[in-house]
């Protein structure tokens, strides 16, 4: 037997470095492309929210919501609300995982979050953790329907009947996640007279904290930690998870591309020194493509007149973990 195959590489046609076109209409063409192969459909109706509980962690307000998507769908959230006057609204994105471990709510054991949500809202930020499709309670979409399932990470396990299934009916979980962070948006912004917003995700989270704002006109800084390295080899090499999947995207874009649709707001890139390829690290976010995709992505910003506003953060000695500290920073430097 011989199996060494693997699929084409393939050079995206519309990515910056390739492209012919002014910036802005470069821009305005990636951008409705990403949206087709997204299936993302905007804008998005606003939704009534609710809240159901509410408590104090750490000095922290915390309080449970629920959206009502429609009839079928309600998702959940955390608010954490510091004790003085908020600094900034900012949307907390998780990964892979719990959202109680980002929200840092009593009883659940740490992990690679760092608990950053509750973090934020300690240095006096109002910090909203939405829970992801597929995760936590939203971990069955169809558990209420007898017989039917549509999972995706129960228990910790990949179990991809949610993805399966979409994409059988021209739909994309991540495409739909972008959907339900516009829907939050709105719903903070209107919550706390916010006119903008600021994002920070990890992993998953840092993919959509790259991927959403490109779709919002509300956003102001963003923080994705393990994230932009190129699609190529996140599957084949670093065996990363299905949810980070956008079909066909490699034929049009790639990571950096996607990243600099959000030309010129500010993007902090954070990895672990230690998050690289190797046995038992299904993340290897600072993988051998970063650097290139760094370099592409600095170059979409310059065209933008932006080229400064891309920071790359390596912390040293660190894995697949969110830096609490340069991610306050970088929020704090925006006044």
């Amino acid at each position: 037997m011989r199996l060494r195959h693997r699929n084409p590489r393939l050079e995206p046609c519309l990515a910056f470095a390739r492209s012919t076109l002014p910036f802005t209409d470069w821009q305005a063409a990636a951008r409705s492309k990403l949206a087709e192969l997204l299936r993302v459909r905007v804008p998005v109706a606003a939704c009534s929210v609710r809240e159901l509980r509410r408590a104090t962690v750490d000095g922290v307000s915390v309080r449970a919501l629920v959206m009502e998507v429609d009839d079928q769908l309600w998702l959940s959230a955390y608010l954490l609300m510091p004790r003085m006057a908020w600094r900034r609204a900012v949307l907390a994105i998780h990964g892979h995982g719990e959202v109680e471990a980002c929200a840092g709510l009593p009883g659940v054991p740490e992990d690679y979050h760092h608990r950053f949500a509750l973090a934020l809202a300690q240095a006096g930020h109002a910090v909203l953790c939405p829970e992801l499709r597929g995760f936590g309670v939203l971990a069955d979409l169809a558990y209420d329907l007898p017989g039917e399932t549509l999972e995706y990470w129960p228990d910790g396990r990949q179990k991809s009947t949610l993805i399966a299934d979409g994409l059988q009916k021209g739909r994309v979980l991540l495409g739909d996640t972008v959907e339900d962070l516009l829907r939050w948006e709105d719903w903070l912004t209107a919550a706390l007279g916010a006119g903008e917003i600021d994002v920070a995700g990890i992993s998953y989270g840092g993919d959509l904290a790259l991927t959403y704002p490109v779709f919002s006109t509300r956003v102001g800084r963003i923080y994705a930690s393990g994230s932009l390295g190129s699609f190529d080899p996140i599957f084949s090499r670093c065996r990363n998870a299905a949810a980070h999947c956008v079909p066909d995207v490699l034929r049009w874009l790639d990571r950096s591309d996607i990243a600099g649709l959000n030309a010129a707001r500010p993007i902090a890139l954070q990895y672990g020194e230690r998050d690289v390829p190797g046995p038992g690290n299904e993340s290897a976010s600072y993988n051998e493509s970063v650097v290139a995709s760094v370099n592409e992505l600095r170059s979409i910003y310059e065209a933008a007149g932006a080229k400064d506003a891309v920071s790359l953060i390596v912390t040293p000695e660190a894995g697949h973990e969110m830096d609490i500290s340069a991610l306050t920073r970088f929020l704090e430097d925006a006044g």
